[in-house]
């Protein structure tokens, strides 16, 4: 057990509040959203991650509009695509923005890219394909580009290989660029108006972030992970992530958490995960508390507020729901985005957000910007046993849509123009 001692004990409706205030939702919104509003919002989640579905928009603006409510988008495309850049692209919590600071976090994780085979070490066309990579950073050295940019500048006879991506197979290209992200060897400098990375060297991405050479293996065994009998375990490298400062990050951001949310929110194993909270424990950076009758962990600066007046539409890819345990736990709310469910057996609809109405997740909303229409539709929307707050609803669609430029929200099927 991680737990010792007597430990505080805490109602789940304080617990709910403390995680509502660690992650920025319980302040009033501002007026005007400035970048320095967006800068504190990114700095308090710790992440934020991406998502290429655009049923109501790219999700990563969507936290942000949660928090601060209606702002210009393009003042957070310039904190994160222009010098100095507030976050850059990493396999954080799946694709996401971090900050450069926590992208050198994952130092194992980009010392071990070679542990998945992605073509480098096939017995046939492996060579070819590590002559595709060398190809590759060759032609980004001369400036950032998508990966249809780079394939019309680098030459290759490499098979394409059906790779059961939902049906989507990437091009040889593609999955070299990817490779050589993954190895934090390249980054992603933007994103075009397809929603495709624009790949960059990392030194044309931000000073902050390392260079860091092509290698297939370790110093000692360079081409280890060329080798197919090889045994590649995490680990290897001999390198590791940073999983204290990971799970100090985590615990602030969460305000209480179990271990396995601690875990999650960076996607990191329980092992060091729970290393890291002994020695948070010991410095006191994290508290032990039950919620309950459940064990958990506080962070020492973790505020309870006495009410919260939260409301807001969370992104599936929220850091409050991202977690579903978390959610099933803290709000005894079960979710599921269901968007790779078969039509036939969703229950709440495609694109469901929850609503957070003060301490509570009160509903789940099925999202859609209809573009040729001007209007935000709200095709489902399932109320919790025993709440119903329609009026409160479409005071967030109402606001929500004119962020968006909209002229109308529709609630199944009833037509409200904004004006």
């Amino acid at each position: 057990m991680l737990y010792r001692g007597v430990m505080q004990t805490m109602t789940r409706s304080a617990a709910r509040r403390t995680a509502i205030a660690a992650t920025g939702l319980d302040r009033p919104r501002p007026a005007t959203v400035t970048a320095r509003h967006l800068r504190s919002v990114f700095a308090t989640m710790g992440v934020t991650q991406i998502d290429s579905v655009a049923r109501v928009i790219r999700s990563h603006y969507l936290p942000f509009f949660s928090r601060l409510g209606p702002y210009q988008r393009a003042t957070l495309d310039r904190l994160l695509y222009s010098s100095p850049r507030m976050g850059v692209e990493y396999w954080a919590h799946a694709a996401a923005f971090v900050p450069p600071e926590t992208w050198k976090h994952f130092s194992r994780s980009r010392a071990e890219w070679w542990r998945v085979d992605y073509g480098q070490r096939h017995p046939e066309t492996g060579e070819a394909f590590r002559n595709l990579q060398s190809s590759v950073l060759a032609a980004l050295a001369e400036g950032p580009k998508s990966a249809r940019d780079v394939s019309e500048v680098v030459d290759h006879d490499l098979p394409e290989r059906h790779r059961g991506h939902w049906g989507w197979n990437p091009s040889q290209v593609k999955v070299a660029l990817e490779a050589l992200f993954a190895g934090g060897i390249i980054s992603a400098a933007g994103r075009n108006d397809h929603f495709e990375r624009i790949y960059a060297l990392t030194r044309d991405v931000s000073a902050e972030l390392p260079e860091i050479p092509l290698s297939y293996g370790t110093g000692a065994r360079p081409r280890l992970g060329l080798d197919p009998d090889a045994s590649l375990p995490r680990g290897v490298s001999g390198v590791e992530n940073n999983v204290l400062d990971l799970t100090r990050i985590a615990a602030r951001a969460l305000g209480i958490a179990r271990p396995e949310d601690l875990a999650d929110y960076f996607r990191q194993l329980r092992a060091p995960t729970d290393e890291a909270i002994t020695e948070l424990l010991a410095t006191g950076e994290l508290r032990e508390v039950e919620v309950d009758g459940v064990p958990a962990l506080r962070w020492h600066r973790a505020r309870t507020p006495r009410q919260v007046r939260a409301r807001a539409l969370l992104a599936p890819f929220d850091p409050l729901v991202f977690f579903r345990p978390r959610i099933e736990w803290l709000f005894d709310f079960h979710y599921r985005i269901e968007i790779y469910t078969p039509a036939a057996q969703r229950v709440h609809g495609y694109y469901v957000t929850p609503f957070l109405l003060g301490d509570r997740l009160v509903g789940r909303v099925d999202l859609q910007r209809d573009r040729s229409a001007q209007t935000l539709r709200a095709h489902r929307v399932s109320w919790e046993a025993g709440e119903e707050h329609t009026d409160q609803l479409l005071i967030e669609l109402r606001e929500m849509a004119e962020w968006l430029g909209l002229t109308a929200v529709e609630i199944e099927g009833t037509h409200l123009p904004l004006s």
